[in-house]
């Protein structure tokens, strides 16, 4: 029994739009850190909302970037938001930054809602230096339109989420070309080896299949990825499960199957442009970031501790093979994977002994590859990798 005439409230539970009282209003502005103006935006919301604010950034070739943060992103939800970042790096002497535009549309039908989005970034990626000690700094800028397509639940109050997304990413990026020149006076000859950067322009197409439940227990996962460029088609699919223990934590299951594709006969030159789109069996590092959706510190580093850093992509392996003459799982063919993650229980954990609690967790990875079910192949058909890791 609340006390209170709910006469009026019932016929609102099927209304489309704006609740009655609930309209907004009008523009406001708020420059963080302000928690005062927010806390003011929180009591009294309006139509739109524009936050700006200082924005700094580092990474191995950029080094220290500043510059300014801009967006419209708020509570309730705007059809229109945006968010840009543009920076000014003290180490390549170059503008860089990150930004994106959207636009929201709610069906009435089979979508819950639909996004279209345009997204955009540039960042130096590496660097070359010469006996004489000049510097060419190397970057990509990226921009990638794309829409994702949200399914509608039969219960609003479901956990489920089912999405299709397509995205288109236009890629240029600066390589290093190398021009040997000969010389020629009299009986002498001289070569000198001359350098500068050129631009490598490419396109690639993603579409990606996901359907989740973010229930308390046992929360599930799966994403069907299909991509395409010149030359190959490279699919994969990644499933992840997480079984809670009673007493708390869980067993956090990973399952990978990915199949690469050439478009046309097979060539060793295909093989060699295709290199870092190929399965991996070890996380993937920065090169083999194409389309530049992770950050990393040192993209293209391959020593010192900038180096160790890999996306949670493919075989899922923690342990890097890159500086071997070949590395391990790498495979364009198919490749499938398990990894599992799991909390120590309290009763067989040797850390809680320390007055500090730790994060330490297990994990254990299992795979295999086309390579290794070859007949006469010189290798193991399942390789895998176990141990502890600080879960941060």
């Amino acid at each position: 029994n609340t006390g209170r005439n709910l006469e009026n409230i019932f016929p609102l539970l099927d209304k489309k739009g704006v609740l009655p009282g609930q309209e907004r209003k009008g523009w406001k502005t708020a420059a963080f850190p302000s928690l005062k103006k927010f806390r003011k935006y929180i009591k009294e919301p309006s139509q739109h909302l524009l936050i700006y604010s200082p924005a700094i950034g580092f990474n191995s070739y950029d080094k220290l970037m500043i510059g300014g943060m801009i967006t419209n992103y708020k509570l309730p939800v705007s059809r229109f938001r945006f968010f840009l970042a543009p920076f000014y790096a003290t180490g390549s002497k170059r503008f860089s930054g990150i930004g994106t535009i959207q636009y929201r549309f709610y069906p009435d039908k089979h979508f819950k809602k639909i996004d279209f989005f345009l997204n955009g970034s540039t960042f130096t990626t590496n660097k070359f230096a010469d006996t004489s000690g000049n510097k060419l700094f190397f970057g990509y800028q990226k921009i990638v339109p794309g829409a994702r397509l949200v399914f509608k639940e039969k219960k609003a109050q479901s956990n489920s989420f089912r999405y299709v997304q397509w995205k288109t990413f236009f890629t240029s990026e600066e390589r290093l070309k190398f021009r040997r020149d000969t010389i020629i006076s009299g009986v002498d000859t001289t070569i000198t080896a001359n350098y500068s950067k050129q631009m490598q322009n490419r396109v690639l197409n993603q579409l990606l299949f996901v359907i989740e439940n973010n229930r308390a227990l046992y929360p599930y996962r799966g994403e069907l990825k299909i991509e395409q460029s010149k030359d190959f088609i490279r699919t994969a699919f990644t499933g992840k499960y997480f079984f809670n223990y009673p007493k708390g934590g869980g067993l956090a299951v990973r399952l990978f199957a990915g199949k690469f594709f050439y478009t046309g006969s097979k060539t060793i030159t295909k093989q060699f442009l295709t290199d870092r789109f190929q399965l991996n069996m070890t996380g993937a590092n920065g090169y083999e970031d194409y389309t530049y959706s992770d950050y990393f510190i040192g993209r293209n580093k391959f020593q010192a501790a900038a180096s160790q850093q890999i996306m949670m992509r493919d075989g899922g392996f923690k342990v890097r093979t890159n500086l071997l003459a070949e590395k391990v799982g790498k495979t364009d063919d198919w490749l499938a994977a398990v990894n599992l993650t799991s909390a120590i229980p309290d009763a067989v954990n040797i850390f809680n002994i320390l007055p500090v609690k730790l994060p330490v967790k297990l994990f254990a990875d299992i795979g295999t590859r086309s390579e290794a079910w070859k007949k006469n192949a010189a290798e193991d058909r399942f390789i895998y990798d176990a141990g502890l890791y600080l879960s941060l």
